[in-house]
């Protein structure tokens, strides 16, 4: 693959950074290690990766290689280190050499005693780590030479398999790709790279498996042992294997056996004894992807036409089930198949399975007549391609509706689905040249995309463009959607206030469709842009939670992200962690980004700024910035704070600059708008404050004359660091931390509070400045804000008042989130549980006790209570 460097085991390693941050560790501290996982998981290639490690770490490194019995193993180990035998102590040397035929005399009997006496020699002098791969194949006796040891060993092998001598390391279970990770490695494919449909169906049929990944399509390694051990078996199996591939998963083994004819008593035995398929109940599945395309390859033609039209014989009863395979082994123009298959697209998309339900409506399409039924059955595969985030397929299929029709509805609802893929995937100019074209009713139903793709842009032109296209519209539009279409085109307009309050919020037991999710999605953006946050609150969750046991929609990921945004702003922060990490955007980056950024930025109000940093830059590397204005503000307002919480405000004010053009116009009001006082604080400790006042009024001026509460609050906070008389910031600081209103963002109030405090200490006014400061310090403990905690703390103790707790006097030399730590810790509490219950790293956790230690004159945890 690109990058790959054979002699270096760990470039070009896609998605397994904690399987090699685990590797590391065991290294370092000499330790023994289990690699497990499926065929075709990495374990081998991160077995390299561990021996090449223990190299680097300066170890010895053993590697056995295809050893199957005892004596033959002893042999080859003492060979590997054969040159380091003359300096071995004693006889133990000589000996070993004599057993390998390198040197005269009579090695004793005892072969096994030793090789472990060679390897306890060894160790002594540095680290011996033994490496042997597939240790599922090896018998007992050399198991037992191996755990026989005694030094750190790196295996690998089949977890279910692993012989119990060998069991007892430490196990590292490598789980299948994430969707991310999965398309990375796909698109690393040097031979036949895929694209449209192709793309998605590896994706769908691989399973997250590495070596499916790279092997589906165009056969591998893996894939002809799959095929060498099915041409093994007897017909009867081999015969059952095709019709088991030729089924639509989840297959039903009497189903399969049905279509298959005679097969004997024990028809699944043979395969399930080489683990190529199991069963459970009457469910039967192949154990590995590659396994089915090498039972569905090792047929003719001619025989996987027989089995498709053997399993359509059976599922006569079961028209949904069987069009699939009367599709598989016909052509042309059908309405009744065409029926069916439409269907049986509805069943598959009831159980989540977007792939199927999309191949099967463009199957339902190309056999239909007349062409309006083709173009409707081609949108409606489209929509599904969408939200697998399969963009070319989407395109693909949106092509073919407007080539069949001239219907306004229908083109403009395949423009809208075309906009919205291109948009997900973060190809926002393309996606607004398309919005574009839809003409008549067809511009109200693309609509909604534009407002999307205008919102991440930030670009005046398409800010513009929505009010052509809303006119375009007509006045049939949705109130709701036409209000925020004028907002975000011009953020001074404020007409979405009044229709926001109409809204009713649904009980929690109400049953909604998607049509209904959408509009409250729609009332719960526009409160978020009229900073409304309590109704935002409530009709964004009433769009997003769905009840038990019902799959949430694909596209429900970027309300989920606006909804993240204002929990975060509302202080509610454990839920917004919880809705970020739950939302799992599958096929849409932009909205895995915006969430990403958000989780950033929290990471970065709670004190842990190395994995905001670490978020921050993998977020930033996948971002085409200029198309994607947005989701770079926000991840500028999230490093600006790293920065801040690391006490690095030059790099801060770096980061919130960025956020703004080189005319000082925000590139995205919303967001950037928000960021005002960040900003104004970086520059007043930067000497930038006459650049920040040039953005206090390109923001004022984007705002109007009528802005929301909060942008008030925001704005006097950003005049009052920014003023260069007493009076001015005292007016400003009174106007952001007395108006009523601002308890509604409990972080943004707090840090007015806290410069208010500051700047009130530093005019000589600690009386003053102490109840300002208290209250601030107050909230950011609550939220778990411990940078802003600890400042806030460092202030009043610099006021003349106590900022402790009362207990041992060497706490104060703790910051707030040390105290944090060490107080969990106290309880009992391991790092993995602090680290969940402080939302930071485990890493980081670490790191506090190491720090913690030494200040409370302590040797260890034992002694926190």
């Amino acid at each position: 693959m690109p990058g790959h460097d054979p002699l270096n085991p760990l470039s070009g390693l896609i998605g397994r950074s904690a399987e090699l941050d685990r590797l590391r560790e065991t290294v370092r501290t000499g330790g023994s290690l289990l690699l497990t996982g499926a065929r075709g998981s990495g374990r081998s290639r991160l077995l390299a990766a561990g021996a090449h490690l223990a190299r680097a770490a300066g170890h010895r490194v053993v590697v056995a290689r295809g050893a199957t019995a005892a004596p033959p193993l002893i042999r080859q180990l003492l060979l590997r280190v054969r040159h380091d035998l003359p300096g071995l102590p004693g006889r133990t040397g000589r000996h070993a050499l004599a057993l390998v035929g390198l040197a005269g005399g009579v090695p004793p009997d005892d072969e096994a005693r030793l090789l472990a006496d060679v390897f306890a020699a060894l160790n002594r002098d540095r680290p011996t780590v033994v490496v042997a791969d597939d240790v599922d194949r090896v018998p007992a006796e050399p198991a037992a030479l191996l755990a026989g040891l005694g030094g750190p060993l790196l295996l690998a092998g089949d977890g279910a398999r692993i012989p119990a001598l060998l069991a007892g390391a430490p196990v590292i279970e490598l789980p299948p790709l994430t969707d991310r990770d999965a398309l990375r490695l796909l698109e690393s494919r040097e031979h036949r790279p895929v694209g449209g449909r192709a793309r998605v169906e590896i994706l769908h049929r691989a399973r997250g498996n590495p070596a499916a990944l790279l092997e589906l399509g165009c056969g591998g390694p893996l894939q002809a042992a799959f095929g060498h051990e099915i041409a093994g078996l007897p017909e009867p199996a081999r015969r059952l294997l095709l019709h088991l591939a030729a089924a639509q998963p989840p297959a039903d083994a009497s189903t399969v056996q049905a279509a298959a004819g005679p097969v004997g008593d024990h028809p699944w035995a043979a395969a399930e004894q080489i683990g190529l398929t199991t069963r459970h109940g009457d469910v039967a599945r192949f154990t590995h992807p590659l396994a089915r395309d090498a039972a569905y390859r090792s047929g003719t033609a001619h025989e996987r036409d027989r089995a498709h039209r053997n399993l359509a014989a059976v599922l006569t009863a079961e028209p949904g089930r069987r069009a699939p395979h009367l599709a598989a082994v016909s052509s042309g123009a059908n309405r009744a198949l065409a029926a069916d298959l439409e269907s049986a697209a509805a069943a598959f998309r009831a159980r989540g399975n977007l792939y199927e339900a999309a191949g099967a409506l463009q199957q339902a399409a190309e056999r239909s007549s007349p062409a309006s039924e083709a173009a409707r059955r081609f949108l409606a595969a489209a929509a599904d391609a969408g939200d697998l985030g399969a963009v070319d397929w989407t395109l693909e299929l949106t092509a073919a509706v407007r080539g069949l029709t001239a219907d306004e509805t229908l083109t403009g609802a395949a423009v809208a689905v075309a906009a919205r893929s291109l948009s997900r995937s973060g190809r926002q100019h393309e996606a607004w040249a398309m919005v574009t074209t839809a003409e008549g009713s067809g511009a109200a139903v693309a609509l909604g995309p534009a407002i999307a793709i205008a919102s991440l842009t930030g670009r005046t032109e398409h800010r513009r463009g929505l009010t052509t296209l809303l006119e375009a519209a007509g006045p049939a539009t949705d109130p709701l959607l036409a209000a925020l279409a004028r907002l975000v085109a011009d953020p001074a307009q404020r007409g979405g206030r009044e229709l926001c309050d109409d809204v009713v919020v649904p009980p929690p037991s109400a049953q909604l469709d998607d049509a209904r999710r959408f509009r409250l999605g729609v009332a719960g953006s526009l409160a978020y842009f009229e900073d409304r946050p309590r109704l935002a609150m409530a009709f964004l969750r009433a769009a997003v939670d769905v009840p038990a046991g019902r799959r949430p929609s694909p596209s429900s990921a970027e309300t989920v992200a606006v909804l993240v945004d204002v929990l975060i702003d509302a202080g509610h922060w454990e839920s917004a962690e919880r809705y970020a990490d739950t939302a799992g955007p599958v096929g849409m980056p932009m909205a895995a980004a915006h969430l990403d950024s958000l989780r950033a930025h929290l990471y970065a109000m709670r004190g842990d700024t190395a994995e905001a940093e670490r978020l921050l830059r993998t977020t930033w590397a996948r971002l085409d910035v200029e198309q994607n204005r947005a989701i770079h503000v926000r991840l500028s307002r999230s490093a600006g704070a790293a920065a801040h919480a690391a006490g690095d405000y030059q790099e801060a004010y770096r980061h919130l600059r960025s956020a703004f053009g080189a005319d000082w116009e925000p590139l995205e009001i919303v967001t950037a708008g928000r960021g005002i006082a960040e900003l104004a604080a970086a520059a007043a400790r930067t000497g930038h404050r006459d650049e920040a006042r040039l953005a206090v009024r390109a923001v004022r001026a984007q705002l109007g004359p009528a802005p929301t509460a909060r942008m008030r609050m925001l704005l006097h906070t950003a005049d009052a660091l920014l003023a260069d008389d007493d009076e001015r910031a005292e007016h400003h600081f009174r106007a952001a931390t007395t108006d009523p209103a601002g308890h509604q963002w409990p972080y943004d109030r707090a840090m007015a509070r806290l410069h208010h405090g500051t700047w009130l200490r530093r005019a000589r006014r600690p009386r003053d400045a102490r109840p300002v400061l208290t209250a601030a310090a107050d909230v950011f403990t609550r939220l778990g804000a411990v940078p802003a905690a600890t400042a806030a703390d460092r202030e009043l103790r610099a006021s003349g008042q106590d900022a402790g707790t009362g207990s041992d006097s060497r706490l104060s030399g703790l910051t707030a989130q040390e105290r944090q730590v060490a107080e969990l810790a106290a309880r009992g509490l391991r790092n993995r549980e602090i680290a969940e219950r402080l939302f930071i790293s485990v890493r980081t956790v670490g790191a506090h006790l190491h720090s913690i230690y030494p200040k409370l004159g302590i040797s260890g945890r034992h002694q926190l209570s």
